[in-house]
């Protein structure tokens, strides 16, 4: 999984390797996602990438099986979303 997010400050569009390699600066405008913790902002965008793959993987070799059996959605992604909804809400407070 690539996760790609976007600078809220310059609007340019970033993959998460790009954030790692200018170590949790937008790699376009250079400022800081978040000044206090470049180091942890870059270690947990790794993680999601990662943890991404992981369960798209799973879910595909569970799919090719044709299982006779259906995932509720919710149960799978429902946190997910929540977490996704919080950092869009946090967008629209960032000066």
């Amino acid at each position: 999984m690539k996760i790609r997010g976007t600078c809220t400050r310059c609007g340019r569009d970033f993959l998460v390797q790009q954030v790692l390699e200018s170590q949790g600066h937008c790699p376009w405008c250079g400022k800081p996602f978040q000044p206090s913790y470049t180091a942890v902002l870059a270690e947990a965008l790794q993680q999601a990438e990662a943890a991404g793959s992981s369960l798209e993987n799973a879910l595909e070799k569970l799919a090719g099986m044709g299982p006779a059996l259906t995932l509720d959605e919710d149960s799978v992604l429902g946190q997910a979303r929540a977490h996704l909804e919080r950092l869009r809400q946090a967008e629209k407070r960032t000066p």
